[in-house]
């Protein structure tokens, strides 16, 4: 049977220089089976009222939350893919993608595996480079397609980690940290009182880190920052978010100036995701570090930014670039100076064990972003290892990511 891809941990399709991986593991592998499921999670809406006014979607599956430009799912989908291996090995990954997720398991029931079952691969690498290389020249270098391979990714070193009978996180350096400290990602109730008591009940369980979502109105954001601060001195740790909010440049550094001179950590998505100039343009304006990442799939797309020195904390999203190609933007990152911590989005378990797993490699001065309310919505079905701390989360021991799955308690919770 003759591999298919380049020799294992080359330099990328993509040309960056990949992170050196720990090599005393066996990476090898062929693919006997993909499978994939749509899942729709039960509890409390997680995005709906969060900021106040509600516009309709599309039928009654989504809504929007204005200023926020997003498109969310009125319930918390996801898709969860199970790959298993000749050798017996068996592993579970998770793509971030709330919007959509069947699209994802038809990628993966049938092109994905169709060109990468039966053939074997040196490395995860090697599979993440061959199904790039595939499709590259006919433009599909980002969304749904890398979302699957993100998946397929994680699920592969899932796999391999209890092949070889380690944590993940061993499979990607042999000095992973095994404490990740964690902020919470946004104070989520409608009104400034609800979103004081979320950060309220998060100090009393120990926690002393927070993110705010911003929400296009100057003054109101720069009040809650304060009043927020002032009312929950425990958490001694500030970041906000601007969503993607900011419509014009002097907004955005109007924004960066103000928040900075409250000693924010940093101003998260400031400008447009495509608007490369504009978040140059505003490193020179004073203020908190710009922090931006959640919309890259491949160091690629990273590169760019990095070179133009548009961001001074880089958030890969896991289960967008699969660890192979945040590992790839890990190195690339260290090489310029850039801090990196990975961007936690909207999906389950199993991707959040797979965020924490690449936040034991990231840069250890960053705390780690946790959707509190986004675990254990399939709690009869998935069974995490991973626990919350004083000083953060203890990782797992166990081989793997750290979640077990149990497929049959899984089904209730299947789509279609």
């Amino acid at each position: 049977m003759s591999p298919v891809g380049p020799e294992p941990y080359a330099p990328a399709a993509d040309g960056m220089a990949a992170a050196t991986p720990t090599s005393q593991f066996d990476t090898g592998f062929v693919i006997a089976e993909i499978q994939a499921a749509h899942v729709r999670a039960p509890g409390p809406d997680y995005w709906q009222g969060t900021a106040g006014a509600v516009r309709d979607g599309s039928a009654e599956r989504f809504h929007f939350s204005p200023p926020w430009r997003t498109v969310y799912a009125r319930t918390v989908e996801s898709v969860l893919l199970r790959v298993r291996l000749t050798d017996g090995s068996v592993g579970w990954g998770e793509a971030t993608c709330p919007i959509a997720p069947e699209v994802i398991c038809t990628l993966a029931k049938g092109f994905v595996s169709e060109i990468t079952a039966g053939h074997h691969f040196a490395s995860v690498d090697a599979l993440v480079d061959h199904l790039y290389d595939a499709q590259r020249c006919r433009g599909y270098l980002a969304g749904h397609l890398q979302d699957a391979a993100a998946a397929l990714d994680i699920a592969l070193h899932d796999a391999l980690a209890r092949r070889a009978g380690c944590p993940v996180r061993s499979l990607l350096s042999p000095v992973a940290r095994a404490c990740v400290p964690a902020y919470l990602s946004g104070a989520r109730a409608p009104d400034r009182a609800g979103r004081i008591d979320a950060v309220r009940r998060w100090a009393d369980a120990g926690a002393t880190a927070v993110k705010l979502f911003l929400r296009g109105d100057a003054t109101s954001d720069l009040a809650e920052f304060d009043e927020l601060r002032h009312a929950v001195p425990e958490i001694d740790w500030w970041a906000v978010d601007a969503l993607w909010t900011c419509e014009h440049l002097e907004q955005a550094v109007q924004a960066r100036q103000a928040h900075g001179e409250r000693g924010a950590r940093w101003l998260e998505c400031p400008l447009l995701p495509e608007d490369l100039p504009g978040h140059v343009a505003l490193q020179a304006a004073p203020g908190c570090p710009i922090a931006l990442g959640e919309h890259f799939r491949t160091a690629l797309q990273a590169r760019a930014w990095l070179d133009a020195g548009a961001l001074q904390v880089l958030q890969p999203d896991i289960g967008r670039t699969g660890f192979v190609q945040a590992r790839r933007m890990l190195a690339a990152a260290r090489q310029v100076g850039i801090a990196v911590t990975p961007h936690m989005g909207g999906a389950l378990d199993v991707m959040q064990a797979a965020t924490l797993q690449f936040a034991t490699v990231a840069t250890p001065e960053v705390p780690c972003e946790y959707q509190a309310g986004l675990a254990k919505r399939l709690a009869p079905a998935l069974r995490t290892h991973w626990r919350l701390g004083p000083r953060g989360f203890e990782a797992p021991t166990e081989a793997g990511l750290g979640i077990d799955v149990d497929a049959d308690a899984l089904q209730p919770f299947v789509v279609g």
